[in-house]
């Protein structure tokens, strides 16, 4: 099983949208770093896809849905290991 089958399969995830497969890959691994924080208050982080501008759309899962630290969580714990691990990412951006 690949790293994008476990990860889905981890975090409940849907299909990513079709873009740059080892993009995808990049930035499962790094989504794959956060997941067992998020796991351990019952949450998770879904890839939804990875823009040709360098965008990487995220959704919330379980308990980070709702959660007030949302935006805490994604500007400071995952904003700068996407920004310190992949030089062509330009923004974040969380879809419902």
């Amino acid at each position: 099983m690949g790293m994008h089958e476990w990860l889905a399969r981890a975090l409940g995830a849907q299909r990513v949208a079709p873009s740059d497969p080892e993009r995808v890959d990049e930035v499962e691994r790094v989504l794959a770093e956060i997941a067992p924080m998020l796991s351990l208050d019952g949450g998770g982080i879904e890839l939804v896809s990875v823009e040709d501008d360098g965008t990487i759309c995220v959704r919330m899962r379980g308990a980070c849905e709702g959660c007030s630290q949302q935006t805490s969580t994604l500007s400071h714990g995952l904003e700068p290991r996407l920004r310190a691990a992949l030089p062509w990412f330009r923004a974040l951006r969380t879809v419902t």
